[in-house]
């Protein structure tokens, strides 16, 4: 009897080892909670472009292909997917479901259905540079892009065939905007042009300044404004014709320029924000916030005020500086 029960006793161990081989062999534990999934937009995120094109509805776009959107003026936030790891450097829209977005490696994305789905477009190497940095949407389904290389791209049929409207040429070009029918790039080194018949030629514009222009934006046919590096602002009163500096107040980069409301708005190094006056000549800079040191390349008007993106993602109103 002691010796069964001594067996018996050594045999245990072995016993229950078996058991717990057979649980982690043949039993499944079954799922519980829900996947994490990681926030809309992270501390690492950069955002390069930002457009809004109807009340309430942001659109962003930046590095790694990310493109995010809110329909509350940056309450809540979505991630949609791209389908590209290349950063994106700009995107614009027409309305709450066209948008295009543009980036690195000549990426050109379109979408039709509120960015439920983008598409990407392909364009010969011939039309494009390394890096396309700047887009705007234009009525009608017209597209016009800028980048490296002297890229000019232009689209009449919101993004489904594509022409080069310029020479290719060592500059890039930074930006584009349209004031009456014409066409106005600027870009390194100070460089300004302008085409009057759709971009079939192209006219260089004397600029006041050698240091690069990052921005440009027209309030109406006469009234221009260009923001660049060293804190530059031009300005022009009549139509172009004439470009001179204004006084910003600052010497950091300046990367974007809006018309807005009466007056302009303007972006860049170090969280400065710019106001200027309707003609431009007066101009009041502050900082976003008291420790706000953060860069921003791009800046959109839309109800309740201005929506910056760059290093960091906000919005400027009445009530101050908000990030999202």
């Amino acid at each position: 009897m002691n010796r069964l029960r001594a067996v018996a006793v050594a045999a245990a161990p072995w016993a229950i080892i078996a058991v717990l081989l057979a649980a982690a062999l043949f039993i499944k534990p079954a799922a519980t909670g829900t996947t994490v999934q990681p926030p809309p937009i992270a501390v690492t995120d950069r955002f390069y472009g930002v457009a809004s094109p109807a009340p309430g509805v942001v659109w962003v776009a930046g590095s790694g292909g990310k493109i995010v959107r809110s329909d509350d003026a940056g309450a809540s936030w979505r991630a949609q997917p791209s389908g590209t790891r290349a950063h994106l450097q700009a995107i614009a829209a027409w309305d709450a479901q066209r948008a295009v977005a543009v980036g690195n490696d000549g990426s050109v994305l379109m979408t039709g259905d509120g960015g439920v789905s983008w598409r990407r477009i392909e364009l010969r190497a011939a039309k494009v540079g390394d890096k396309l940095l700047r887009v705007r949407a234009l009525a009608g389904g017209a597209v016009l892009a800028v980048g490296t290389f002297g890229a000019v791209l232009k689209t009449t049929d919101y993004g489904a065939t594509w022409q080069r409207i310029s020479k290719n040429e060592d500059i890039a070009w930074n930006d584009v905007a349209v004031s009456n029918g014409a066409y106005w790039i600027v870009g390194e080194f100070g460089r300004m042009r302008v085409s009057r018949d759709g971009g079939a030629h192209w006219r260089e514009i004397k600029s006041p300044v050698q240091s690069s222009l990052t921005g440009i934006a027209f309030r109406d046919e006469r009234h221009g404004v260009a923001v660049g590096l060293d804190g530059v602002v031009l300005v022009t009163a009549d139509g172009g014709g004439q470009w001179r500096r204004a006084q910003s107040g600052i010497k950091e980069h300046l990367y974007a320029v809006i018309a807005y409301s009466a007056g302009w708005w303007a972006a860049g190094d170090k969280g400065w924000l710019l106001a200027g006056d309707p003609a431009g000549q007066k101009w009041t800079a502050r900082r976003l916030g008291e420790r706000e040191f953060a860069w921003h390349t791009d800046l959109a008007s839309g109800p309740p005020g201005i929506y910056l993106a760059g290093a960091n993602l906000g919005l400027w109103d009445d009530s101050g500086w908000r990030k999202f």
